[in-house]
Formats: C-alpha cells, structure tokens, sequence
C-alpha cells in the first residue's frame, strides 16, 4: 500500500469516527438550537443554509445566508466536537503534513520532470473529495430522516463554483440559488 492509499485509508476512519458528532451538529443547526444571528438578523431573514468543506483538513464550516446570498450568521464548525482530545493534533496534521509535503516537492520543482506523482497527488486529492462528499450526504441523509426542511439547504467544496442541493442532490450555481430566491 503507497502512501497515498494509507492516507486515503485514515481519511475514511476519520470519517466514519466524526460521523455521530456531525450529525448531532447537523441537526442542532436544522433545529436552530446552535446559530448566533449577526446585525440583528433573525432566522426569519435567512433563506440558504450553506455547508462548505475546506479540504484541507476536515473543516465543514456552515454559514447562514439571506436571499442575495449575504452571510447574517457566526460561522459553525463541523464537527463542533472530536472523538478525543488528542485526535486533531494527531490525524488531521498527519493528513495536512503529507498533503502539504507532497504539494510542495511537486510544484516547486523547476523543470515538474515528475508528472506521474502530480497525477497521483491529483487523483488522491479527486479521491479525498469525493469520500467526503460522499460522507457528508450520509450524515445529512440521516439527519433529515423525518425532519421538515424550512430552509434550502446547499453543499459546496471551498474555492469551487459548484453547489450541491441537499434536498434534490443535484448541481446548481449561485447565480441559480439566488435567482430562485427573488
């Protein structure tokens, strides 16, 4: 197993063990029991959940948005909680040192001579966004189960175009989301 596969591997336990917490977090942001409204907005003026994953690491980050897609809400951090004290110290910088050791010997090469390890690198990082994307749909799945949706809700990977509605699973863009809303 090469190293990318073992990281791939320690990714999915990871996941599997955030998994509870998210969905509890998940749910408390549904049911509003977690969301501070910034300028005294109130849940009334927000239209748009939106859940965005950094990844980088296994930031999930959530942010309450009006109808033109402006922010009125503290972020949340998902998951707000972690299996133990010692976990994010030493899985997630295990994953960030890797992924940042590999991203610099590729992109600071001169003459980029090595194309099959930016392709594996590129693959890995394809790979590792799918599962979580893949995992969070889960968590979400299970956390509507019998829930009444009031909100729209929107999943998207930071620095992307792409959203995901969660009620549909389908793409839409932002422009689309904020059309709909007017």
């Amino acid at each position: 197993m090469n190293d990318y596969q073992k990281n791939i591997e320690q990714f999915k336990e990871d996941l599997l063990n955030l998994s509870n917490q998210t969905i509890i977090d998940l749910t408390d942001i549904l049911m509003d029991k977690n969301i501070v409204y910034q300028f005294k907005r109130t849940s009334s003026d927000i239209v748009i959940y939106l859940f965005e994953y950094d990844y980088e690491l296994l930031g999930l980050t959530f942010y309450g948005l009006d109808k033109d897609f402006n922010q009125y809400t503290e972020h949340i951090s998902i998951p707000s909680k972690f299996p133990d004290v010692n976990w994010k110290d030493i899985t997630r910088q295990s994953i960030y040192k890797f992924e940042n050791d590999k991203s610099f010997k590729i992109y600071s090469d001169d003459d980029n001579s090595d194309k099959s390890e930016e392709q594996l690198f590129n693959n890995y990082l394809a790979e590792k966004n799918e599962l979580f994307e893949s995992w969070f749909f889960d968590c979400w799945k299970k956390t509507t189960k019998g829930i009444e949706l009031i909100k729209d809700a929107y999943f998207s990977i930071h620095d992307t175009d792409k959203r995901i509605d969660l009620s549909t699973m389908t793409e839409i863009s932002e422009e689309q989301i904020i059309n709909k809303h007017k």
